[in-house]
């Protein structure tokens, strides 16, 4: 079934199935510009929080925000600009993205994609209508560039996957009402900086490398992409959980991920596929947004796996 046919048939609101129309066609215009190696990606410069810019992460915002300028979107935040561009001042919607997650990767050819999420503007000025909390967003959802382009979807009633028909140039489902494993053997996190992980974060990895022979009693494996978008579709597909936490660098002392542009938006699809996400301490949906490129440390994945996180020593 063709996205167009699923929204109209499932969510009876024409002016936001427009938005996230709108959006799949930028998709498909950055999936080919990354198939086509349309960019230099080894040219780099810096965006306004410090992070490493690439052409297609310049590219591919410019897509995005042009593809939604004809629909009913009040201003459009991503995270290669410094705030967010006003567009229809009466318009019902906030657009928040990260143009191209893992851009940092694309020479090595890993996945990389898009997130989305889509909040309500409530008759908000737009400074505040962008800082909602997380819970308040009506839609979100990310695309997959690799192998197959994919897009993983929520509004809120459960989480879709759809595949890009490269003929049609369209997504179709593939998956509805998509479902995370509660139980896992796989965790992903980034090894190399142990020696800056809190005694928690040490002792849960610790406990799930030892194996059956340890207190969880079974053999774990893992899985490290580096690219925010690929490690989550593993999550959605078979289960897992992904861990970023703060540590004692002074960066990532707050965390890494932002919590507007990648946090927020994979942990509603997380939770509306029976997932669970957290910064360590609060359920990541409602965290106070007091800052548009906020950062916050990031752990979702199986339930019954982010719980023994949670109550880990």
């Amino acid at each position: 079934m063709e996205i167009s046919k699923f929204l109209n048939k499932n969510f009876n609101n024409s002016k936001i199935n427009k938005v996230i129309l709108n959006l799949c066609d930028a998709a498909i215009k950055i999936s080919q510009a990354i198939k086509d190696n349309s960019y230099d990606v080894y040219k780099v410069s810096t965006n306004s929080d410090g992070d490493i810019q690439k052409e297609l992460d310049i590219f591919s915002d410019q897509i995005l925000l042009n593809s939604i300028k004809n629909a009913d979107v009040s201003c459009y935040c991503s995270e290669e600009q410094d705030g967010f561009v006003n567009l229809n001042e009466y318009g019902d919607y906030v657009v928040i993205t990260d143009p191209l997650d893992g851009s940092s990767n694309i020479e090595t050819n890993v996945s990389i994609g898009t997130i989305f999420s889509i909040l309500p503007r409530n008759n908000l000025k737009n400074e505040e209508a962008v800082k909602q909390l997380g819970i308040n967003q009506l839609c979100s959802g990310f695309f997959v560039y690799g192998p197959r382009t994919t897009l993983f979807l929520t509004l809120k009633h459960g989480t879709h996957l759809f595949l890009l028909n490269h003929q049609l140039m369209k997504f179709e489902l593939i998956c509805k009402d998509v479902t995370i494993s509660e139980t896992t053997s796989e965790y992903a996190i980034n090894s190399s900086y142990e020696r800056f992980w809190n005694r928690k974060v040490k002792n849960y990895i610790k406990n799930c490398q030892k194996g059956k022979n340890g207190p969880r009693n079974k053999d774990f494996n893992m899985r490290w992409v580096g690219s925010l978008v690929a490690d989550a579709s593993r999550i959605f597909n078979r289960g897992g959980i992904f861990l970023y936490p703060n540590d004692l660098r002074e960066k990532n002392k707050n965390g890494r991920l932002r919590l507007t542009y990648e946090a927020n938006p994979i942990a509603l699809l997380v939770k509306n596929a029976g997932g669970k996400s957290t910064d360590g301490i609060k359920d990541i949906l409602y965290i106070e947004v007091n800052d548009i490129h906020q950062r916050t440390p990031f752990i979702f994945g199986s339930k019954e796996e982010v719980d023994t996180f949670l109550n880990s020593e």
